[in-house]
């Protein structure tokens, strides 16, 4: 699997867009991103932590023209902590496989 964290921080395919469409894309994509983590959670002891994903996923979708039209540091402030979030969620997603019995 493709580090997700790598493809997120790609800011556009297009060198050429203007940076509120580069940001506008990149939040799409941790939409995206958070959104088919929180689909992963499937097991009954999860369904609180894939609520709490579901939650932020909608707030995050609704700022996202907000958050496109940030300063600078605030965007790569929210950037950065978006990484750290989906990375936090891909070890618990590893340490529980390690942890699953068949």
């Amino acid at each position: 699997m493709s580090d997700i964290v790598d493809d997120l921080l790609r800011l556009s395919e297009d060198p050429h867009a203007d940076p509120r469409s580069r940001r506008r894309q990149t939040m799409e994509r941790l939409v995206e991103t958070l959104l088919a983590m929180a689909d992963a959670e499937i097991g009954p002891e999860e369904v609180q932590h894939r609520h709490s994903i579901i939650h932020l996923t909608m707030i995050i979708r609704d700022m996202t023209g907000r958050i496109a039209e940030a300063d600078d540091p605030t965007f790569a402030a929210i950037v950065r902590e978006a990484a750290m979030l989906i990375r936090s969620l891909q070890r618990r997603r590893a340490d529980a496989a390690g942890c699953t019995v068949h």
